[in-house]
C-alpha cells in the first residue's frame, strides 16, 4: 500500500471511477487524508457505493475532512471538484482542509 498512499500525499485532489479494493483503499486514505473527493457515478465497482461508505463511517464519527463531489458526467465531476478545491484553502500542514465537511453534491 506504500504507492497509493504516496500519490494520495501527492494529489491535490482524487477522483474514484469504477474500482475494487485497491480502489476502496485510496478512498480511504483520501478520506483520512481530507482530500477532496469526486465520485463518478454509474461506473460501477466501489464508486456506486461511496456514498454509503460515506454515510456509515460518518456515524461512526468521522467526518469528512474535505468535500467528497458525485456526478455521473465526467466533465460535470471534475468541474464541480475543481470549483471545490479553488473555494477551499488547506489548513493543515500537511495540505488537509480540516473542518470543511462533507458534501453530497
Amino acid at each position: 500500500m506504500g504507492r497509493e498512499i504516496d500519490n494520495i500525499h501527492r494529489s491535490d485532489a482524487v477522483i474514484i471511477c469504477g474500482g475494487r479494493s485497491g480502489t476502496l483503499g485510496e478512498f480511504a486514505i483520501a478520506y483520512n487524508e481530507a482530500r477532496p473527493i469526486g465520485v463518478l457515478l454509474g461506473s460501477g465497482g466501489v464508486a456506486d457505493s461511496i456514498r454509503q461508505l460515506v454515510r456509515v463511517i460518518s456515524k461512526a464519527g468521522k467526518e469528512p475532512g474535505a468535500p467528497i463531489v458525485y456526478d455521473s458526467d465526467p466533465q460535470r465531476l471534475a468541474a464541480k471538484l475543481k470549483a471545490t478545491k479553488a473555494a477551499a484553502t488547506p489548513t493543515n500542514s500537511d495540505g488537509g482542509y480540516s473542518g470543511l465537511g462533507g458534501s453530497a453534491q
